[in-house]
């Protein structure tokens, strides 16, 4: 059991150091920005980027997908009695025609489930964080009865939950400031995570000293 114990100890901390600093990197180190983005974003990007709420990025949608729905009344109109080949032509005229309406549109979209995703994100990981810290907390009890593998069946899974959901499963994208607020909570949890762990160590240390 001993030697059970160090091989969980030594690999979670191993992997919760490596996520400490991989998180610390992405959020207060690594470039976002581009020399070329002054040439390639667009003013919807740029908005998008500058929002700081969900929602302000409906306050922007709302038109946008209106004036996107009114093209398309538009546009079936002009297709009303022609023949396939020329509705073909006709659309892709159309969207040609008013690609930038159409785009602010599919970007605000694109940003308002990013930023809804990443707001999933963070419920599950502290719902699930919980859940794991759970099982290692009463496995710990356990643990200092005996048989103590019963104990440690559900430390270990506890670890893994707790170390699983702190691991990275994003990528910059969309508005920066869910972005930063998802980042931070998997830091957060992940020292956190740390803590517990050492914790735990000092608490199986001075378990065995007891029991010599």
């Amino acid at each position: 059991m001993k030697a059970l114990q160090i091989v969980v100890f030594v690999l979670a901390m191993l992997v919760l150091a490596t996520l400490v600093v991989r998180h610390v990197y992405v959020r207060f180190i690594e470039p976002r920005t581009s020399v070329l983005d002054k040439y390639d974003q667009t003013e919807t990007q740029k908005a998008i980027k500058s929002s700081g709420s969900l929602d302000e990025l409906l306050t922007q949608y709302d038109p946008a997908r209106k004036q996107s729905d009114d093209l398309d009344k538009q546009l079936k109109g002009m297709e009303k009695n022609k023949t396939s080949d020329a509705i073909e032509g006709i659309r892709e005229n159309f969207k040609d025609e008013h690609k930038q309406e159409y785009d602010r549109e599919s970007d605000l979209k694109r940003a308002i489930r990013e930023w809804e995703e990443k707001s999933k994100e963070i419920l599950e990981l502290r719902v699930f964080w919980a859940f794991g810290f759970a099982l290692f907390l009463i496995g710990t009890l356990l643990q200092a009865r005996r048989p103590a593998w019963l104990g440690m069946s559900l430390v270990i899974p506890g670890i893994i939950e707790m170390i699983w959901w702190t691991c990275p499963s994003f990528r910059f994208a969309g508005s920066p400031l869910e972005f930063d607020r998802l980042l931070m909570n998997k830091l957060v949890f992940t020292l956190i995570t740390i803590v517990v762990l050492i914790g735990w160590w000092a608490i199986v240390t001075n378990t065995r000293k007891q029991n010599e």
